[in-house]
C-alpha cells in the first residue's frame, strides 16, 4: 500500500475512533448524571419517613395530652364539689353549678384551641411532605435533562466526527479509483470495474 494512502487511511480510522470514543464518553456522562440525580432524590425522599413519624408523634402526643387534661379536669371539678359540700352548700344549683359549668366551658375551649394547633402542625407536615416530593421529582427531572443534553452532545459529536472522517477520506482520495491498486493484500483492482461472470472462462485450462 502506498504510504500516503496508508497514512490517509490511518487518519480516517483514527477520526472515526475518536468520534466513537467521544460518543461513549458522553453516554457514560449521561448515565452518571442520571444516577447522581436519582441518588440525590432518594436522599431527599428519606425526609418523607421522618415527616410521617413526626405526624404520628404529634397525633400520639395529642391523645396523651387530652387524656391527661381530662383527668386533671375531673380532679379539679371534684375538688370544687368537695369544697362546696364541706361548707354545707348544695352543689346541684346556684353558684357551685355555675362554677362547674364555667370550668367545663373553659376546659372545652382549651381542648379546642389545642386541637386547632395540632391540626395546624399536621397541615405543616403535609405541606413539608409535598415539598419533599416536588423537590425529589425536580431533582430527577434535572438529572434526566442533563443526561439528555450529554446524549445529544455525544450524538452530535459522533455525526460530526464521522462526517469529518468521510470528508477527509474523500479529500485524501481514498474513494478514488485505484487508491489501493498497489496494496499487497489482494486489493490491486480496488476501484476498477469487476469482470462479468464467464468473461475469463475461455482462457482457463480444465
Amino acid at each position: 500500500m502506498d504510504p500516503i494512502v496508508g497514512l490517509a487511511l490511518f487518519n480516517t480510522v483514527l477520526g472515526i475512533g475518536g468520534a466513537v470514543a467521544e460518543k461513549n464518553a458522553s453516554d457514560k456522562a449521561a448515565q452518571a448524571a442520571r444516577e447522581a440525580a436519582n441518588f440525590n432524590a432518594d436522599i431527599i425522599e428519606r425526609d418523607l419517613d421522618i415527616l410521617d413519624r413526626q405526624a404520628k408523634l404529634v397525633y400520639a402526643a395529642q391523645l396523651v395530652r387530652e387524656k391527661q387534661s381530662r383527668f386533671e379536669f375531673d380532679e379539679l371539678q371534684g375538688s370544687v364539689v368537695t369544697g362546696y359540700a364541706a361548707n354545707g352548700i348544695d352543689v346541684a344549683s346556684g353558684t357551685p353549678m355555675r362554677r362547674l359549668r364555667q370550668n367545663a366551658r373553659l376546659f372545652e375551649y382549651e381542648m379546642a384551641k389545642q386541637r386547632f394547633n395540632d391540626s395546624v402542625t399536621q397541615m405543616k407536615i403535609v405541606d413539608a411532605k409535598e415539598n419533599v416530593k416536588l423537590t425529589a421529582e425536580l431533582t430527577r427531572m434535572e438529572g434526566g435533562a442533563t443526561a439528555g443534553a450529554y446524549r445529544a452532545q455525544g450524538n452530535a459529536s459522533l455525526i460530526a466526527g464521522l462526517g469529518g472522517a468521510v470528508n477527509y477520506a474523500s479529500s485524501a482520495g481514498l474513494f478514488s479509483e485505484g487508491a489501493f491498486r498497489s496494496s499487497p493484500v489482494g486489493m490491486s483492482n480496488f476501484g476498477a470495474p469487476q469482470p462479468r461472470p464467464g468473461s475469463l472462462g475461455s482462457g482457463l485450462a480444465i
